[in-house]
C-alpha cells in the first residue's frame, strides 16, 4: 500500500513538472521598444518588426536582436535561454525589464523577456561603450554579456565590467577594506569590490 502511494505521488510530481513547459509552449513573446519609436529590429530568425512590437521566439535556443536607425550605429541585444538558476541567484541590480517574471516549472526562459533600444544621444554613447567592451572580450560569460547590454550589475563582475555596464562612477574610494564605486544617480548608489570583484552593493 505504501509503495503504491509513493508511486502515485511520484507520478503526480513528474507530471506536474512536465506540464509547465507544455503550458508555456515552445515560443516566448519578447516585447521590443525603442527611443524614439519606429525603429526597425530584426532577429536571427529572419523576421523583422517596427518598434514597438514583439517577436515570438523559441525558448530552447539563444537569439540575437539587431536594431537599425538611419544615421546611427546598429545596436544589438542577446537573449539567452535556460538562465534562470544562476541569473536570479546572482543578480544584484535588476534594471532589465521583465526579468523577474519567472515561469515556475518551465525548463527554458529567454532572458531578458523584453528589450529596449535607446537611440538618443546618451543611449548611443552607452551602446558604444558596451559594444566596445564586448568586442574586446568575446569570451565573456553569457550572464555578464546580458548584464552589460542592459546596464545591469551582477555579483562577481569585475570593475571593468561594471564600468562597461554603468559607466565611469562619480566617486571612487575605499570603505572598510573594499574598493567602492559610487553612482549618484543610481539605486543602489554604492558598489563594493574585494580583490577587484564585486561582492555587494549599498
Amino acid at each position: 500500500m505504501k509503495v503504491t502511494l509513493c508511486i502515485i505521488l511520484l507520478s503526480a510530481v513528474v507530471c506536474s513538472s512536465g506540464c509547465a513547459t507544455v503550458a508555456t509552449g515552445k515560443y516566448q513573446s519578447v516585447m521590443v521598444t525603442s527611443e524614439p519609436p519606429g525603429v526597425k529590429v530584426r532577429s536571427d530568425t529572419g523576421e523583422s518588426i517596427i518598434t514597438p512590437g514583439s517577436f515570438n521566439l523559441l525558448r530552447s535556443k539563444n537569439h540575437i536582436l539587431v536594431a537599425e536607425r538611419e544615421g546611427c550605429e546598429p545596436q544589438q541585444r542577446t537573449l539567452n535561454h535556460g538562465l534562470q538558476k544562476w541569473f536570479y541567484g546572482n543578480i544584484l541590480l535588476g534594471v532589465i525589464p521583465g526579468v523577474v517574471d519567472l515561469v515556475t516549472g518551465s525548463s527554458d526562459k529567454l532572458i531578458p523577456d523584453s528589450v529596449h533600444f535607446d537611440f538618443s544621444q546618451t543611449g548611443q554613447k552607452i551602446a558604444q561603450r558596451q559594444q566596445e567592451y564586448l568586442k574586446a572580450h568575446a569570451d565573456v560569460k553569457p550572464e555578464v554579456q546580458i548584464a552589460v547590454e542592459n546596464q545591469a550589475v551582477l555579483k562577481g563582475m569585475t570593475k571593468e565590467q561594471v564600468i562597461a555596464s554603468l559607466g565611469i562612477p562619480d566617486q571612487i574610494g575605499q570603505d572598510g577594506g573594499y574598493d567602492k564605486f559610487t553612482y549618484k544617480n543610481r539605486e543602489p548608489k554604492s558598489y563594493l569590490f574585494k580583490d577587484g570583484v564585486l561582492e555587494k552593493t549599498e
